[in-house]
């Protein structure tokens, strides 16, 4: 006795529907036999390839969304995170005007 829901047969159409349709039998619980399941599904696919894609961008976003909630956080508490106060306050551009105006004399 089979289940209505249980494929007997490899669903497998071919190329677009142009080569004949495939009568070894399906895997249990699969829609396919041995020979399609792994051409369906293989690794490397056009479309395996989009999927991941979009996996990652999603991971990317989910990332980028963490850290701007972090970064608003640390600046709500005065933290400044992109150092834009931090080349004033070593005085890294005065140094170089300083050094700009200087003669520096080299002994022979």
């Amino acid at each position: 006795m089979t289940n209505a829901n249980t494929i007997s047969l490899c669903t497998y159409i071919g190329a677009h529907g142009l080569h004949p349709t495939c009568t070894h039998a399906a895997l249990p619980e699969r829609s396919y036999c041995a020979e399609h399941l792994a051409l369906v599904y293989k690794a490397g696919t056009a479309r395996a390839a989009r999927h991941k894609e979009k996996r990652t961008v999603n991971k990317v976003r989910i990332v980028e969304s963490l850290m701007n909630e972090a970064i608003a956080e640390l600046e709500a508490e005065g933290f400044d995170c992109y150092g834009d106060s931090e080349l004033t306050s070593n005085h890294f551009e005065s140094d170089e005007d300083q050094l700009a105006g200087q003669v520096v004399e080299v002994e022979a």
